[in-house]
């Protein structure tokens, strides 16, 4: 494939910003590029605009995701990968700009190193101008021996736009779960750190990040399908912290699952606000059953089932589910 890559972009609406970041792409140092461009369902002119960019450019392309498939980011950056035919993945966002160097700084990374799965780079926000950058966007821990466990409490993460990966990691995987409102990219992440993936990070800035525009999910942010795509996140961690899978150590998955179940209820009690009484019975099944597997002091336990049971009936008791002990992104 002589080191192609596949730039994949999901875009809904955006014909007044995704220019710039065409632009950006045009300019790569990298030559070798296909750049695939699947639109939601856009009602403005994002497609005459691209169609120019592709006249001029016939490394753009331009796909509606199909009717079949769920609307949103997921089904779009998945839609994408199937087209694509480059030896590397970058799914990429259409209000973000990429440095000129990008692409070819990381094809080299890989190239060199073959025992790395995927490469990332480090970035910064700005608002109107690249040339107004000044806010990294970085985790507090770039690389260490406990990727998972930093990446589940928060302090290692990966934006998507800043992974270079490569195909034959990703080929046949579960990509994006399009069930997913939010959360998806995180969750796309932690199925590839749990499958054993290899990463790097270079201590460059290579890309930027739009601050002030919503994203193409945005809609669903604070309603009760983000939220219960945030539950099911977790749940799925939890899953996996007591699943024959896990390799980590006892200590260090007590201290997650206690982690984890911290944030499930906090989910269960924000669903619970805006959601009746039988939708949030089956969120509170699945965290009784956690709790049969939680090693942890019988007053935190019984704390726990007064707390989501005074939630379920009453929308009250958050300070009796609120341990602090258990929220350990400071101890790890």
């Amino acid at each position: 494939m002589n080191n192609l890559v596949s730039i994949i972009i999901p875009t809904y609406n955006r014909a007044y910003l995704i220019g710039e970041t065409l632009e950006s792409i045009i300019v790569q140092s990298h030559e070798n590029w296909e750049c695939i461009i699947v639109d939601d369902g856009s009602t403005d002119n994002t497609a005459s605009l691209i169609s120019n960019y592709i006249k001029k450019d016939n490394r753009f392309q331009y796909h509606q995701r199909p009717l079949d498939r769920k609307k949103g980011a997921n089904a779009c950056r998945n839609y994408g990968f199937e087209l694509s035919k480059g030896e590397y993945l970058k799914w990429f966002d259409s209000d973000d700009i990429m440095h000129p160097n990008f692409l070819e700084k990381q094809v080299q990374v890989l190239e060199q190193k073959q025992e790395f799965d995927f490469c990332n780079s480090l970035s910064k926000k700005f608002t109107k101008s690249v040339f107004d950058a000044n806010e990294n966007f970085n985790p507090e821990i770039i690389f260490d021996e406990n990727s998972i466990c930093n990446f589940i409490i928060g302090k290692l993460f990966f934006l998507t736009p800043s992974s270079l990966w490569r195909r034959k990691f990703l080929q046949d995987k579960l990509l994006f779960d399009e069930t997913l409102y939010n959360a998806h990219e995180t969750d796309f992440n932690f199925r590839r750190l749990i499958e054993g993936a290899k990463f790097c990070y270079l201590e460059d800035v290579l890309f930027y990040v739009r601050r002030g525009h919503s994203s193409i999910d945005s809609e669903s942010i604070n309603n009760p399908f983000s939220l219960q795509s945030q539950f099911d996140y977790f749940q799925k961690i939890f899953d996996y912290l007591n699943s024959e899978n896990n390799f980590l150590d006892d200590v260090k998955t007590l201290q997650l699952k206690k982690y984890v179940m911290y944030r499930l209820i906090h989910f269960f009690y924000q669903l619970r606000l805006i959601l009746g009484y039988k939708e949030c019975i089956n969120n509170f099944k699945i965290i009784l059953k956690n709790l049969l597997s939680l090693k942890t002091s019988i007053f935190s336990l019984v704390r726990i089932l007064m707390g989501i049971i005074i939630i379920l009936f009453f929308k009250k008791g958050y300070n009796l589910i609120r341990i602090k002990k258990f929220d350990i992104r400071d101890s790890l």
